[in-house]
């Protein structure tokens, strides 16, 4: 039966009695992201998802140079936060809150002339969920192809350095900045390029990174039945404390923990094992920097509006 988090880290507060439980609960999920990271690719931590595109909407604002404000005529919505604002083409602001429906507020200052007229509000990047360790693959039922992921910002920039290129769909992800919206801050993104005007939506796979657990969190996959090899790493930390002054840890062992530790990674290289046996992974390795920009954009025709030359794309 496979163990969940709260059985785990009361049969290691069962060895060490002498530990508080909130440091018993820290040791066992410190072991669990042990795991994860020495094999961030395995199979019980790849999940599913969708990039979800809105349509991109344009309205009759005013823009005040120097100022964050932003206002309408009643046309912004909640779900403006966290879209990116343009008037004319470049460059692009990102929208982090909504006041009401006549005022918003942008990243930073306005810089350009004070305007009032027609801007743009779209969907500019994708904002990773909050437990993404790293993409598998990204689908295009679009085109029947995999959106690329692997591409840089500095590449994109040699490419479309003023983002002129716009299209129905993008064409492949760039990493980005981490997200300055409160509600994502500090989240990984992808810039779309080209830039998106439709609706649309991508299907995913992607690898989690390791969370913090709930007490009735199942560890399921190769991990179903590795309560044993979570519990080696725990004992392995609960050698190594010593207790406090008025109340030391009569587990305290250097040797033990250092036979502890090593018998952990060896469970780890065994579950590791194990995944591969439930579920084998086969990963080519391509030179990404061989393949050209040209063919990411699937045809010439998102170049041509692009300020890039023939030497950039081929």
């Amino acid at each position: 039966m496979p163990q969940t988090y709260a059985e785990v880290w009361r049969s290691v507060k069962l060895h060490c009695p002498a530990a508080p439980t909130f440091l018993v609960r820290e040791w066992v999920l410190d072991a669990w992201k042990t795991i994860t990271r020495l094999r961030p690719t395995a199979n019980y931590l790849r999940t599913s998802a969708a990039i979800t595109i809105q349509a991109a909407r344009t309205i009759t604002v005013t823009a005040t140079l120097n100022s964050p404000t932003l206002t309408s005529v009643g046309l912004f919505v909640a779900g403006d936060v966290g879209r990116q604002f343009r008037v004319s083409t470049y460059p692009y602001y990102t929208i982090i809150a909504f006041v009401d429906a006549n005022t918003v507020t942008l990243d930073r200052a306005y810089g350009e002339t004070t305007v009032t007229g027609s801007a743009d509000i779209f969907d500019g990047v994708f904002v990773t969920p909050a437990d993404f360790g790293q993409f598998d693959i990204i689908a295009d039922p679009y085109n029947q192809r995999r959106l690329a992921f692997w591409i840089t910002q500095e590449q994109i920039n040699m490419l479309d350095p003023t983002r002129q290129s716009g299209d129905t769909g993008p064409r492949l992800l760039a990493t980005a900045s981490p997200s300055i919206v409160p509600a994502t801050l500090g989240r990984m993104t992808y810039e779309y390029w080209p830039r998106p005007t439709a609706a649309r939506s991508y299907p995913y796979y992607y690898f989690k990174q390791a969370q913090a657990l709930a007490e009735t969190f199942a560890f399921s996959g190769a991990l179903a039945e590795a309560g044993e090899v979570l519990r080696k790493g725990a004992l392995a930390q609960a050698a190594n404390w010593p207790g406090t002054g008025d109340k030391p840890n009569p587990y305290f062992n250097r040797g033990l923990a250092a036979d502890l530790q090593k018998e952990f990674r060896d469970g780890v290289q065994l579950i590791s094992l194990r995944d591969d046996d439930m579920q084998g992974s086969d990963y080519l390795r391509v030179n990404w920097d061989r393949w050209p920009l040209a063919d990411l954009a699937y045809n010439d025709e998102s170049l041509r509006s692009t300020d890039a030359t023939i030497a950039d794309l081929y």
